[in-house]
């Protein structure tokens, strides 16, 4: 607003100081020279400073209106010192005028840049080529009102009123155009600026209809009330701009493509020359300077060719600048893994790239024009018709879908639907981006199974320490029984018990060992001993499948530096592998577990009698997520896995050739020699278990389970000791502070 109140300040200023003057021509030429000056030129001042915040569509409308007040002010200057210095007496009628007349037409070629509808960078070219060729068009109508009347003064009069005509009713079109993209645009950010352009525009086709009667009637002088035309009107050019919104290069829509061209204006242009020359020299004869009229009509010509030219190199231009973009689309689309499928508003299948296609197993041709559900799987083929409704009323929709390829197979894939509006607002293609989810769901299956897995781990670790205590004490008591019972049939029965309670506390300690998570570190192990431990925690379910089991150990077999947990889950997953395979083939078999001594160090074979791995399946069995399995029986990680644990340990696990059946070979390096040697022999405990040299020593017994510290009490008191027992840690040291003791449990 500061913009428009010193606008009207500095008018009002400019009247006061020009009636100030009217009695010193030569000091009111160069005040009125440098006093107009300043209004046009504000305005140009406020565009430029602004240049950097407009792009496109956006800088051409500025643009425009700049080179139109800078016309304006070389029209001023031209008018004033025709009137003021060389005294010309019809003021209209000279070379400023065409000036004047393109600064105040200016507005009017500006709104061929539509700015309300964004930047269109795009666009921008072509619209320039258009204002420049309606410009010239314009130029070419103007020499008709005054190059001939001012060269030829005989017909002035006449001329002058065309004129003033003509000018009136100019400015009267530019405000009617503004107003009409007032309305136009304002829903948009741009509504406020046509506004204040409309305001000033028709400001000065008043102020100009007020001019323009007291010139016809000779009373206009300059300095006076009527100079307002002339300075007034451009108070609301820097007072737009200063406000006018910034191109939003980030937020606005991508339009290039959707705007159509106009390449009608140029032609149009050229096309009209010739009929308004005629039309022209009709109303207006020039007489003996008819000459200099066909001198403009031919420059006129000669000057729209060069623009017509540039704007078919601008079309052609762009395109080949939207072909090639095309191309690139086109191509990376094509390229894409993900599926791209164009789909008609009623569902049929418009065009798919080659992912769609091999994932589906169908050739482009015999995609096209297929339903969208002819390639869904029985359970989702129901769902296009709901998804298109949700993408029309919410334009989009997420989600996954069945797939069903050529020959029948499924796979699930994750879709997403778009609309693609035309440009009345309406559906002209849905599209659909996806890709096949098969990897990603057995990944998920399998963190789910592992994640089951840990949870049974940690259940069966609880439970067998629950159940090692009370196996303990049927074991103690046990014994105990047997050394007081005399009938041979009772021991027996007692022997039974005692053999089936170590067989259970046998289980527990596999259980134990097997779910037990252990640090990373290796040590020295038995191999032969690691394998038996595994084998036991599958025998009841291998003997209830019919399967014998063989077992071959070597004896020198070398110890091995190794994660005791990890070597048996190798050897679990390969014993269930067989197991499958075996049941799988005939309901039975025999396994074979055998131990050798290689060169290097130990190797351990897992054979089978199943069907065996054909050949051209060999090399892809050790890869992740690769399975000969039946959906959800299993995941293709267990032998990916288990080389990995074989490589780690720096061995190998390999597929060794067989006659019949599958046969898995785990090879592992021995341990240094070093670490080979027998440990010493501990003192065997026979020499303390005599009742006669235990006699008055003592012995601590610290257990939270009551049944453990009874049976323990019974059999150290049973050999001589002073038995004193303890439920708890802080018992315990209570008694150790005031008690020396031989033993403590």
């Amino acid at each position: 607003m500061s913009w428009l109140a010193g606008g009207v300040l500095y008018s009002f200023a400019y009247l006061i100081v020009g009636w100030l003057l009217r009695d010193s021509p030569h000091v009111m030429v160069w005040f009125r020279i440098t006093a107009l000056l300043v209004a046009p030129i504000s305005g140009i001042v406020v565009i430029v400073r602004r240049r950097h915040d407009w792009t496109g569509c956006h800088w051409l409308f500025w643009a425009t209106l700049a080179l139109g007040l800078t016309m304006s002010s070389i029209g001023l200057v031209g008018w004033t010192v025709e009137e003021l210095l060389v005294d010309h007496q019809i003021s209209w009628l000279g070379w400023h005028t065409v000036f004047a007349l393109f600064g105040a037409v200016a507005p009017l070629f500006a709104l061929l840049a539509q700015p309300h509808r964004g930047s269109r960078e795009g666009l921008t070219p072509t619209t320039a080529v258009d204002i420049a060729g309606i410009a010239v068009m314009t130029g070419f109508f103007y020499s008709h009102f005054i190059v001939g009347p001012d060269l030829a003064p005989v017909n002035s009069q006449q001329s002058s009123l065309s004129l003033l005509l003509l000018y009136e009713f100019q400015q009267f079109v530019v405000f009617a155009g503004m107003a009409l993209a007032a309305v136009a645009g304002r829903h948009t950010s741009w509504g406020t600026t046509y506004r204040r352009l409309a305001v000033g525009l028709l400001v000065n086709f008043v102020t100009l209809s007020i001019a323009n009667a007291e010139i016809w009637q000779g009373m206009y002088r300059s300095g006076f009330v009527y100079d307002l035309i002339w300075v007034l009107p451009f108070a609301f050019y820097p007072w737009a701009a200063a406000a006018a919104p910034a191109s939003d290069t980030e937020s606005e829509m991508e339009q290039d493509a959707l705007q159509p061209s106009r390449p009608w204006v140029v032609f149009g242009a050229l096309g009209l020359i010739p009929v308004i020359d005629f039309g022209l020299r009709q109303v207006m004869p020039a007489g003996p300077l008819e000459g200099f009229r066909d001198l403009f009509t031919a420059i006129t010509v000669l000057s729209v060719l060069p623009l017509l030219m540039a704007r078919l190199a601008v079309e052609r231009g762009e395109a080949r600048q939207s072909d090639s973009r095309r191309r690139l689309l086109a191509a990376a689309t094509e390229q894409a893994d993900d599926y791209l499928v164009i789909l008609t508003p009623e569902g049929r299948i418009e065009h798919a790239n080659r992912a769609f296609c091999r994932g589906v197993g169908y050739s482009p041709a015999e995609v096209v024009g297929l339903q969208s559900a002819d390639l869904l799987a029985e359970q989702s083929r129901s769902q296009p018709e709901a998804i298109f409704e949700i993408v029309r009323a919410e334009g989009v929709w997420r989600g996954s879908l069945v797939r069903r390829r050529k020959d029948g197979s499924t796979f699930p894939s994750s879709c997403a639907v778009v609309s693609l509006p035309d440009d009345r607002g309406l559906i002209a293609h849905f599209v659909v981006i996806g890709r096949d989810i098969s990897g990603e769901m057995q990944l998920r299956n399998q963190l789910i199974h592992s994640e089951r897995l840990a949870a049974v781990g940690q259940l069966v670790s609880g439970v067998a320490h629950e159940l090692n205590n009370p196996l303990q004490s049927i074991v103690g008591f046990t014994e105990l029984l047997i050394e007081a019972e005399r009938r041979q049939e009772v021991r027996a029965d007692l022997d039974r018990v005692r053999s089936e309670a170590h067989r259970a506390a046998k289980i527990v300690r596999n259980l134990l060992a097997f779910v037990r998570r252990s640090a990373v570190e290796r040590a020295t192990v038995n191999l032969n001993e690691v394998v038996r431990t595994t084998v036991a925690l599958r025998s009841y379910e291998l003997a209830g499948a019919n399967i014998e089991v063989h077992e071959q150990y070597d004896e020198r077999l070398p110890s091995v530096l190794a994660n005791r947990e990890e070597i048996q889950q190798v050897l679990l997953n390969l014993i269930l592998n067989a197991e499958h395979a075996m049941r799988g083939a005939h309901g039975r078999g025999r396994l074979l577990i055998r131990t050798a001594v290689t060169g290097s160090g130990a190797t351990v074979d897992v054979q089978d009698d199943g069907p065996g791995v054909p050949f051209e399946l060999a090399g892809q069995i050790f890869e992740p997520f690769f399975s000969t399995k039946e959906v959800g029986q299993g995941t293709g990680l267990g032998l990916s896995i288990a080389l990995g644990i074989a490589e780690a340990h720096g061995g190998s696990l390999s597929l060794a050739p067989v006659a019949t059946g599958a046969c898995f070979r785990l090879s592992l390096p021995a341990t240094a020699a070093q670490d080979l040697q027998p440990s010493p022999a501990a003192e065997p405990w026979t020499s303390m278990t005599g009742t006669t040299g235990m006699k008055g020593r003592r012995a601590l017994i610290v257990d939270d389970e009551p049944s453990l510290r009874d049976l323990l009490q019974r059999l150290l008191t049973k050999r001589g000791f002073t038995v004193e027992v303890a439920d708890d840690g802080a018992k315990a040291s209570g008694l150790i502070d005031r008690t020396d003791y031989d033993i403590i449990f």
